[in-house]
C-alpha cells in the first residue's frame, strides 16, 4: 500500500491485527514505508510487543535481538514468518515495544517500553510545538529508530500531519538525494542527526533553499552551537533536542516558542529530571527496564549537564567512556579496541570519535614491520559499519612511566587524548583506512 488516509487508517490496521493472530512477539524488518507504520500500529492495538530491527545491525546483533526478546514472528519484505522463539515471558507484562540501541557492545540491551511512555512523548511534542506545525512530516531516519518512530510518526499522527514515508534506498547511501526528497514532498518538518544535517547544509548551498521547511529537529548526538547558527543563516529552521531510548526518545527540545542555542531545550511536560553530582538523572523515566533487569526509580543517564534557571537543559559531556558519533550511534570504545587487539599486529589501541562522523584510533604496533592498515581492515570486517575505524595514527607505546597507563595497565584516556589533541586538530597525522 503506497497511500492511506486517516479515514481508512483504522480498517487497515484491523486487517493486520487479524493477521497477527498467534503472534506473541513481532520483529519488524521492513524498509520505511506505509506498511511499516500499519503493522507497527496493529501490534500496538493487538497488545503484541514489537521489536523494530535497525537496518544497520549486523547479523549477530539481529540474532541477539530476536533471541533475547523471544521473538515468535518476523515481518520482512518476504512477509510474516515464524522465528521459532517463544520466550516472551522474559519481557515485562506491559511491554509494547522493545528497542535495541545501536549497541555500546556487540550485544545491545533491549529497552522495554509501555504504550504510555511513547504516548507521553508524542503528546508532549504536539503540546510544545503547537498546531501550526502540523503540516507534512518527512521520515528521513529509519522507522526502527525511536526518534523517528515516536517523535516523528506518532507525534505527527496525533497532530494530524501528512507523513511522507520514503524508502531509505531513495535517499542514497550518504543521503545524497535528501534535498530532492524534501523539495518534492514539500516537507514542513523533518528529524535529523547532526551528520545528516551537515549533508543537508551542503546540498542547500549547491541546490538552493527549502522554503517549505518550518521545523528541523536535530538530536542523537552533541551538536555545536555554531552549526545551529550557520544552518539558520542558510534558512534551515534547526532546533536541537535531547533524548534517551529509556525515555521513549525525546526528553528535552528547543522550539520556535522556547529556544536557546547551546542548550537542548526545555524538558517535555511529563519529564522530571535533576542534576546529581553533575549527572542528569531522570525520575520515573518511563521504560519498564532492560530485558531481564528491573528499572530504577531514578535513572542515571550517564550524561553530564546543567539546568538553567529558565529551564533550559545543557549537556556538557558524558560520565562514562561511551562515544556517540554524529550519526547518533552509541559505541563503547572498549568493544572496538578489543576487536583491534585481536589482531596480532596491534599491541595497544585507543578508539575515539565522540560527535564525529566516524571512529578513529591511536595504535601501537606489536612489531616494527607490522602492517597496521591490513590489521585494521581485518578488524573492520568483523564490526558493523558504524563501529569501524576509518582513520588511524601509529603512536608510541602507552606506559605507566609517562602517565598514559594506570598502575594496573588501564589506559588513561584523557591523558592520551590530550597528548595527541593538537595534532588531531591540525589533521597532521591521521591515516585513512582503504
Amino acid at each position: 500500500m503506497s497511500e492511506i488516509t486517516y479515514g481508512n487508517l483504522d480498517s487497515e490496521i484491523q486487517k493486520r491485527v487479524k493477521a497477527l493472530d498467534g503472534v506473541s512477539v513481532l520483529a519488524i524488518a521492513l524498509d520505511n514505508s506505509v506498511e511499516w507504520v500499519l503493522w507497527d500500529l496493529a501490534a500496538l492495538m493487538a497488545g503484541i510487543p514489537s521489536v523494530p530491527l535497525p537496518p544497520f545491525f549486523t547479523q549477530e546483533q539481529v540474532f541477539h535481538s530476536l533471541l533475547s526478546a523471544g521473538v515468535s514472528h518476523i515481518l520482512s519484505s518476504e512477509g510474516l514468518r515464524t522465528a521459532g522463539e517463544r520466550n516472551s515471558k522474559a519481557l515485562p507484562k506491559e511491554t509494547a515495544k522493545v528497542t535495541f540501541t545501536s549497541g555500546t557492545t556487540g550485544s545491545p540491551k533491549g529497552v522495554c517500553l509501555p504504550v504510555i511512555a511513547m504516548e507521553n512523548v508524542a503528546v508532549g511534542i504536539v503540546d510544545i510545538l503547537g498546531a501550526e506545525f502540523a503540516g507534512i512530516h518527512a521520515s528521513i531516519l529509519p522507522l526502527s529508530v525511536l526518534l523517528e518512530n515516536v517523535a516523528g510518526v506518532y507525534a505527527g499522527l496525533m497532530a494530524g500531519c501528512t507523513i511522507e514515508l520514503t524508502s531509505l534506498q531513495v535517499f542514497g547511501k550518504n543521503y545524497e538525494h535528501l534535498h530532492e526528497v524534501l523539495l518534492s514532498t514539500g516537507a514542513t518538518s523533518v528529524i535529523l542527526v547532526p551528520e545528516i544535517l551537515r549533508i543537508l547544509m551542503v546540498q542547500v548551498l549547491l541546490k538552493g533553499s527549502l522554503p517549505d521547511l518550518k521545523f528541523i529537529a536535530v538530536g542523537g548526538s552533541k551538536i555545536a552551537p555554531a552549526l545551529i547558527t550557520q544552518s539558520r543563516t542558510m534558512g534551515l529552521p534547526v532546533y536541537e533536542g535531547y533524548g534517551l531510548s529509556e525515555c521513549a526518545s525525546v526528553v528535552a527540545l528547543n522550539t520556535p516558542h522556547n529556544d536557546k542555542p547551546g542548550t537542548v531545550g526545555k524538558l517535555l511536560p511529563h519529564v522530571k529530571a535533576r542534576i546529581i553530582d553533575g549527572e542528569i538523572q531522570i525520575k520515573n523515566p518511563g521504560f519498564l527496564g532492560y530485558i531481564g533487569e528491573s528499572v530504577p526509580i531514578l535513572f542515571p543517564t550517564g550524561d553530564l549537564g546543567a539546568m538553567g534557571e529558565n529551564g533550559f537543559l545543557s549537556i556538557t559531556g558524558r560520565s562514562k567512556n561511551v562515544l556517540i558519533t554524529s550519526y547518533g550511534r552509541n559505541i563503547s570504545p572498549e568493544w572496538v579496541e578489543a576487536t583491534l587487539l585481536a589482531q596480532p599486529a596491534i599491541a595497544q589501541a585507543i578508539v575515539y570519535g565522540d560527535a564525529a562522523p566516524h571512529l578513529s584510533a591511536l595504535i601501537v604496533p606489536s612489531y616494527q614491520e607490522a602492517d597496521i592498515e591490513s590489521a585494521v581492515s581485518a578488524a573492520n570486517q568483523t564490526l558493523p559499519d558504524y563501529a569501524q575505524i576509518k582513520s588511524f595514527q601509529i603512536v608510541s607505546p602507552f606506559t605507566v612511566a609517562d602517565g598514559t597507563l594506570t598502575g594496573t595497565g588501564r589506559p588513561r584516556r584523557d591523558k592520551i587524548m590530550n597528548l595527541y589533541a593538537q595534532k588531531e586538530k591540525n589533521h597532521e597525522f591521521l591515516r585513512s583506512v582503504s
